[in-house]
C-alpha cells in the first residue's frame, strides 16, 4: 500500500515556485501517493497539474484575510479531509498553515506536519504583531512536529514562546529547495561578457544584482537611495522580478528611467542574471531564508545584505558576503562605493561557491525531506503487525 502525503499552500504559485522539482524527485523516489492542496489562478494551476506528480485539489483558498471565504475554506477542507485519510498531512504560507493546521487537527490525520517559511508580521509590533503570533501558537500547538527554514527563524520563535523546543526542526543546514549548483555555477569572463550585452548592461560597469519580488519590504526604498547616493559613480542595478507594490515600482522606474538600472520580469533565467553581476544587492527586511543569496553564492557572487532573521543563515560572513545593521543604508552605500573600485574584489570571496554546495546541495536536501516524511522503522513493523491481526480476524 502507497504512503499518503498531502501538502497544502494557499496559492498554486507557491507549489510552482517554492517546490520546484522538489516533488517531482519525492514522486521518483518514493511510493508516495501525494495530494497538493491549494487556491490560485487557472494558469498557475494548469502548470501544476501538467506537472503530473499528484491529484491537485483547489479549494480556492484565498491570499488576502477574509472572514466569509475564510471559514468557506475551512469548511470545505474539513469535509475533504474527513472523507480522505493522510499518513502525513504537511502545511506551509500563512493561510494554509492556520487552516490546514485546524482541519487536519479536527478530523484526526496521522501525522500533521506545519511548516514555517518565513513570518509576514517578523516587523510589526504591538497588539498586530501578537494577534498574528497567535496563530502560529495555534498552528503549532495542533501540529505533531514543526519544520523551519533556518535556525534563525526557529530561535526568534522559541524565543517569543510560540513553540516548544521538543517538536521543531530544521533540516540540514536549513533552505527550502536548496540549489542546483549545476545551473548555479561560476562562468568565465567571455560568457559574462556575452550576458551583459544580451542584457544590455555596460561592460565596463560594477553590476549589482537585485533579484525577488520587486516591493518596499525587499528593500526597495533604500536601495533607491544607495542609487542616487552612488548616482556618479560606474555603478549599475539588474532588477529581476514581479512589482508587487507602488513603492518598488517607482523606484525601478526611475532608476531605468536615469539609465542606471535595467529592469527584467520575473523569468527562469535568473541564474543569467547572477552570472553576470558583481555583486548581490539583498536589503529585504524581512526573509524566512533567504535563498537568493545561496544561488549567488553557488555563482561565486558575494552577498551584502542586512543582518535580519533568515539572511543570518543564508549570507556566512566573510565567506559569502557581508551583513550589515538593518537599514543602515549608508554603511552598505560605502561599502559598494568601496567595492566598485576594489580590482581585487572579484577574488575576495574565493570561497563562497563551496560553502553553498557542501551546505545546500539540493538533491541531499530533498532526500532529508523524505526521510523526515517517511514512517519511521516502528510505525512500519507495528502498520504490518496490526494488518496481520487484522487478517487473521
Amino acid at each position: 500500500m502507497s504512503f499518503k502525503i498531502c501538502f497544502l499552500v494557499t496559492d498554486a504559485v507557491s507549489f510552482n515556485a517554492l517546490y520546484r522539482n522538489q516533488l517531482e524527485y519525492m514522486r521518483d523516489n518514493s511510493d508516495f501517493d501525494i495530494t497538493l492542496i491549494c487556491g490560485g489562478n487557472e494558469e498557475q494551476l494548469d502548470i501544476l497539474r501538467a506537472r503530473n506528480i499528484g491529484n491537485v485539489v483547489n479549494l480556492n483558498f484565498q491570499r488576502k484575510p477574509s472572514l466569509f471565504e475564510d471559514t468557506k475554506s475551512l469548511a470545505l477542507l474539513t469535509r475533504y479531509f474527513l472523507l480522505n485519510r493522510f499518513d502525513v498531512v504537511v502545511y506551509l504560507t500563512p493561510k494554509a498553515l492556520l487552516l490546514g493546521s485546524i482541519a487536519s487537527a479536527f478530523t484526526l490525520q496521522k501525522r500533521r506536519i506545519a511548516f514555517s517559511v518565513g513570518r509576514a508580521y517578523e516587523n510589526f509590533s504591538g497588539f498586530k504583531k501578537r494577534i498574528f503570533q497567535s496563530f502560529d501558537t495555534l498552528s503549532f500547538a495542533l501540529s505533531h512536529d514543526v519544520l523551519f527554514v533556518s535556525e534563525s527563524l526557529l530561535d526568534v520563535c522559541l524565543k517569543e514562546n510560540i513553540l516548544k523546543k521538543n517538536k521543531s526542526t530544521v533540516i540540514d543546514n536549513g533552505s527550502f529547495n536548496g540549489i542546483d549548483i549545476d545551473l548555479l555555477s561560476p562562468i568565465d569572463q567571455q560568457k559574462e561578457d556575452a550576458l551583459r550585452e544580451k542584457y544590455k548592461v555596460p561592460l565596463d560597469c560594477f553590476l549589482l544584482c537585485v533579484v525577488g519580488r520587486v516591493c518596499e519590504d525587499k528593500g526597495l526604498t533604500d536601495i533607491g537611495y544607495i542609487s542616487e547616493t552612488l548616482k556618479e559613480e560606474n555603478i549599475h542595478f539588474i532588477f529581476i522580478g514581479g512589482f508587487e507594490d507602488d513603492v518598488g515600482q517607482t523606484v525601478v522606474e526611475k532608476m531605468v528611467k536615469d539609465n542606471r538600472a535595467v529592469y527584467i520580469p520575473a523569468n527562469p533565467n535568473v541564474h543569467e542574471v547572477f552570472q553576470c553581476a558583481d555583486l548581490h544587492l539583498f536589503l529585504s527586511y524581512r526573509e524566512g531564508f533567504g535563498s537568493v543569496a545561496i544561488e549567488a553564492a553557488s555563482c561565486g557572487v558575494p552577498t551584502f545584505a542586512y543582518d535580519v532573521v533568515g539572511v543570518k543563515d543564508s549570507v556566512k560572513e566573510g565567506v559569502s558576503g557581508q551583513k550589515f545593521t538593518f537599514k543602515d543604508v549608508q554603511a552598505v552605500a560605502t561599502a559598494i562605493s568601496n567595492a566598485a573600485t576594489d580590482e581585487g574584489f572579484k577574488d575576495k570571496y574565493p570561497e563562497a561557491r563551496d560553502w553553498a554546495t557542501a551546505n545546500f546541495e539540493q538533491n541531499r536536501l530533498w532526500q532529508s525531506f523524505l526521510s523526515f516524511y517517511l514512517p519511521s522503522v516502528d510505525d512500519v513493523i507495528n502498520n504490518s503487525v496490526d494488518g496481520k491481526r487484522r487478517a487473521e480476524q
